[in-house]
């Protein structure tokens, strides 16, 4: 499920298709739940009631290669609440040595609701957008000085997800998704050469909850389980569990473990922490959160090898 690192680019004059993950990943995913399934709804708004809120995100994996892939992410969202509809945009960039792909997205979903005594829902929802697939060949330099060069090549994409996301009284929840639909391939070429990356359409499957944990504060603060589970065909089974606890909206820490489970098992440790600035600062019917995640590689894999991976998270949300 990773993306290997493209310093070794060369070896695309020797392969014809090149298979690789495809959707951004993130560390501190719970709060970027929309990037993994357009029908689901903000942290934000299930836990604090604040229907509006833009965060932007820096990933950076295998840090120690200079050209490991980074993301970089700005996401916005409102929860209409009287229109049971939920909107948003986001812009991704994605950057793995000399290819890279920027997409515009807008999303749209419909809360059926399905309680009267309950606030519980069932959310459905669609993304569409286009996404710029970039590859800088012609700075590729071969042992062979008489290797033909390659150049340069833009391709422009459409790209279409759905999910469904259904959570019940604001503390549990559970949604299915596929992020990209379009199993297309964007062939790249030169007058004798040619290489193309096949989108593979990827399935996503997350759940979690919030329970009240007062006793580490305050009647806000909670423990937060969740799990994400992301399936490629012909890939290895990838899982990430977690566990966060929020401190009186001051701040929170969590840890877990991601794992593939290929013939080997490849974990990374996670940990990451964050704090809050509300009402405490006089920030009134909004908030600010900053937090930072590593993975730390635990099993002999090619993470060991390429280094720990890292994110900022920052947003802002108000009613």
């Amino acid at each position: 499920m990773k993306k290997y690192s493209f310093s070794f680019l060369f070896l695309l004059y020797a392969v014809p298709v090149i298979f690789a993950q495809q959707t951004p990943l993130f560390s501190v995913y719970r709060d970027q739940w929309s990037m993994l399934n357009p029908a689901a709804i903000s942290n934000n708004y299930l836990l604090n009631d604040r229907a509006m809120s833009l965060s932007g995100t820096w990933h950076v994996q295998w840090w120690n290669q200079p050209e490991s892939p980074r993301t970089q992410l700005l996401n916005w969202e409102c929860v209409a609440d009287k229109q049971n509809s939920v909107f948003g945009v986001h812009i991704l960039n994605d950057q793995t040595g000399k290819i890279g792909q920027t997409g515009v997205y807008g999303r749209y979903a419909y809360r059926l609701k399905m309680g009267r005594k309950v606030d519980q829902a069932l959310v459905i929802g669609l993304q569409a957008g286009a996404v710029q697939y970039r590859a800088r060949l012609s700075e590729i330099r071969f042992p062979d000085p008489n290797t033909q060069p390659l150049t340069d090549e833009v391709s422009l994409r459409p790209d279409i997800g759905a999910g469904i996301y259904y959570h019940y009284a604001d503390r549990y929840y559970a949604g299915l998704s596929v992020p990209q639909t379009f199993a297309y391939r964007t062939v790249f070429q030169n007058e004798v050469q040619n290489f193309s990356i096949r989108r593979i359409p990827h399935l996503y499957a997350v759940a979690g909850g919030y329970w009240s944990a007062p006793w580490l504060g305050n009647e806000t603060s909670f423990i937060e389980p969740s799990l994400w589970i992301k399936y490629v065909k012909n890939s290895p089974l990838n899982l990430d569990v977690n566990l966060r606890c929020q401190i009186s909206e001051l701040l929170w820490a969590g840890t877990g473990l991601n794992a593939a489970l290929g013939e080997q098992i490849n974990a990374a440790l996670h940990l990451e922490a964050g704090l809050f600035f509300g009402d405490q600062v006089q920030l009134l019917n909004s908030q600010f959160k900053i937090g930072f995640a590593i993975d730390l590689p635990i099993t002999q894999s090619v993470g060991r090898i390429f280094g720990p991976s890292a994110e900022v998270n920052v947003s802002y949300a108000w009613r």
